[in-house]
């Protein structure tokens, strides 16, 4: 009788440790992926409109190619494998070196959040889990995101943020900081989502400390006391996708 009340009480407290597993930060990713559908980006070409540009993001064998394209002058930007090169019609642009690196960084930095959570994916980025936080009443996963210098890009300084419901795993907010042009802190909440070809698509609030911060972790407590500024819009328009066949061996 006692060693099966004690086999009872073992199993009861392996449940309850279970229960309380720390969950893998790549398991929340490959769950936000598979909520996303982002997964499609890898055999669809994705083009959609922001602001004043159209933007193409090819799938190839050697990565993503990702262009940038001006509505109002026949300018064109390609980024390949870091490498950013622009065309003026069809001919060859000459940048200066700190020119090229600020349409890098802005190609870069759109087509980037436009494929989360796909992107959390790529070999450079490191995850760690910063236990779950509640905003407006929802409860989330938070994961936190840095990069290996090796194949982190030129931003690989950068630390960003993600929160992830529990529930379905879908992001709902993120935020990061920066160093480039005096360094900040940003935090972004999700609207307009929707469902495109099996891919879901969202837009973005863009938001700021009111006061200057360096507490990225508490960017989320800032927001539900209202002490965060709204600087912008994030709003991808038109979005079509086309299925591509890569034949890679």
């Amino acid at each position: 009788m006692m060693n099966y009340i004690f086999g009872l009480l073992m199993i009861a407290l392996v449940s309850c440790q279970g229960s309380d597993t720390t969950p893998a930060p790549e398991e929340i990713v490959n769950k936000a992926i598979a909520y996303s559908g982002k997964s499609k980006l890898n055999s669809n070409i994705l083009k959609f409109d922001f602001r004043k540009y159209t933007y193409k993001a090819i799938p190839t064998c050697d990565g993503f190619r990702f262009e940038r394209i001006s509505k109002s002058k026949p300018i064109r930007d390609v980024l390949v494998n870091e490498k950013l090169t622009r065309y003026y019609k069809d001919s060859l642009v000459k940048l200066a070196d700190s020119t090229a690196f600020s349409y890098y960084e802005s190609v870069n930095s759109v087509h980037y959040f436009t494929q989360l959570p796909l992107r959390l994916k790529d070999e450079a980025v490191n995850l760690s889990y910063l236990g779950k936080e509640e905003i407006q009443d929802k409860t989330y996963h938070k994961l936190k995101v840095k990069f290996s210098e090796d194949g982190g890009g030129v931003d690989f300084e950068d630390v960003y943020i993600y929160w992830f419901d529990v529930e379905d795993f879908s992001m709902d907010y993120l935020a990061y900081s920066f160093i480039v042009n005096e360094g900040g802190l940003r935090f972004r909440k999700a609207i307009n989502r929707r469902t495109i070809e099996g891919v879901v698509f969202q837009d973005y609030e863009n938001y700021k400390p009111k006061v200057k911060s360096k507490n990225l972790k508490g960017l989320a407590d800032l927001f539900e006391n209202d002490k965060l500024e709204l600087l912008s819009v994030i709003e991808n328009k038109d979005i079509k996708l086309t299925p591509v066949e890569l034949n890679c061996k």
